[in-house]
This record gives C-alpha cells, structure tokens and sequence, in this order.
C-alpha cells in the first residue's frame, strides 16, 4: 500500500495559540485510521486544514500524491477527499432521498441552459442518480426512511446520513468527525459495520476523529494521537495507549 495522505510538519496559528505544531502523519489506501487526543489537542484544524476549511500557516498536504496544500473545501471535494461533522450537515426540510441527491457531483441541471437545450440529457442523469442514491441507502440500511424529512431521524439515522451523502460523491477518501457521537450503542455498532464493510468491498480510505476509545480500539489501525497540536505518537490502539507521552496528556486535566 502507499500513503493516499501525506501531512507534513502542519502549523495553523490563531493569534498567540499553536493549534496544529508541526505535525505529520500519513494515512495509507485502504486503512481505516483513527485521530484521538485530548479536547485542545488540535485535532479538529488538522481535519480542517486537510479538508481545506482552513489555510495552514506551513506545512505541506498530499492527497493522491497531489500537492493540495491549501485547496478550498469544493476542490478537495473533486479531488475525492469528503469531510462529514460531528453535527449533521443534512437539509431537514427535505427528504432524506433528496438529500444524498444533491450531494452527487457535477450534476447538469445545475446550469440553466442544460434544462433548455438538453433536458433529455438532465432526466437520464437525475433518473441514474436517484438510481444511485437508492443504492446508498440499502448500504446504509436507510432505505425504509426514503421519502421522509430528513430532521425527523434520529441523531444516529442523520450520522448514517452524513456517510450516506459522503458516500454519494463516491470519494477516495472520508474524514468522519465523532460520528459515535451522540450516537446509542446500536447505532455505534452498526455505524463501525458499514464503515469496515466499505473499507473492505469498495477498497474506501477513512480518517476518524474519536473520543470513543472503544470504538477506536476495535475499528482503527493505525491510530494517530494528538497533544497540544503535536502528533505523540502513531501505531496500533494498545501501542498507543499504553505510551507514557500519551497517558500524560489524558492525565493533565482534560477528559477523552
């Protein structure tokens, strides 16, 4: 396998505050890696300056041996690199079907004089997308909730949704943030499922940031852990966890 990521000495300042110092880490094709840290730890910028919502101050970003260092959000979106948040980005006045179809890239009904001069071409395409994301949603097991308002699931059925929608663009790559977030048990389970499942059949990269531990432990490999914006340490979850850099910045006074 080779690194389909590849962040080199990452800095992001916000005033006097060092959020991400220097850090690297690769994440190679195919592997389901976790990011856990302390609250502070400057995982989040790391996500955002991977994903392009913000600018770093230095370093480098490689994505399929690309340089994208500084690439705004929608070019990292073409290239096939796809951010979720820990809140659910879904539009609740809107089906669920509706959402993930709007999520499909590069979609010709989008320019006005496609609609008048090609609406023979604007159908065939919106009929394989919906195609398309009635597929994603059997994947995900959301295809019972079709044709209901995407703000009547449930925190983790909109988790499901975000992965879905993701999923859509048919990315290289996905960043999740907290998806076992606020998510019951059940839901974290089948949440790790699908995510191994798409990492297995469709050969899909993943990066996790996580606070649950146990989630990472069964899931993750390898598992990148963050410190006051520095990578401490990189390796498998009992590796990591045990290393006493890393026990000292959970112990300082800030909780997982």
């Amino acid at each position: 396998m080779s690194a389909l990521l590849e962040v080199s000495e990452l800095d992001k300042r916000f005033g006097g505050l060092r959020a991400c110092d220097r850090a690297s880490f690769e994440v190679e094709q195919g592997q389901i890696a976790g990011m856990i840290g302390p609250n502070g730890a400057g995982k989040t910028t790391a996500f955002n300056c991977v994903a392009g919502f913000l600018k770093p101050d230095g370093g480098r970003v490689r994505f399929d041996g690309q340089d994208v260092t500084g690439f705004p959000p929608h070019r990292m979106f073409s290239n096939g690199l796809v951010r979720t948040f820990q809140i659910p980005q879904e539009l609740d006045t809107m089906t669920v079907l509706e959402n993930l179809m709007l999520a499909g890239e590069r979609q010709s009904g989008e320019e006005v004089w496609r609609n008048w001069l090609l609406p023979w071409r604007v159908r065939e395409e919106e009929q394989r997308l919906e195609a398309r994301a009635h597929q994603v949603l059997e994947l995900t097991q959301l295809g019972h909730q079709a044709y209901i308002r995407a703000g009547a699931l449930s925190g983790g059925q909109r988790k499901l949704l975000e992965l879905a929608r993701a999923l859509m663009a048919e990315p290289k790559m996905i960043l999740l943030d907290e998806p076992g977030a606020g998510v019951n048990p059940a839901l974290v389970r089948l949440l790790s499922e699908h995510i191994r499942e798409l990492s297995e059949q469709l050969g899909l990269t993943f990066l996790i940031i996580e606070h649950n531990l146990d989630f990472v432990r069964q899931l993750c490999e390898p598992v990148i852990v963050m410190g006051q914006g520095r990578v401490l340490a990189v390796g498998g979850a009992e590796e990591v966890l045990t290393d006493p850099e890393v026990q000292a910045a959970y112990l300082s006074g800030q909780r997982t």
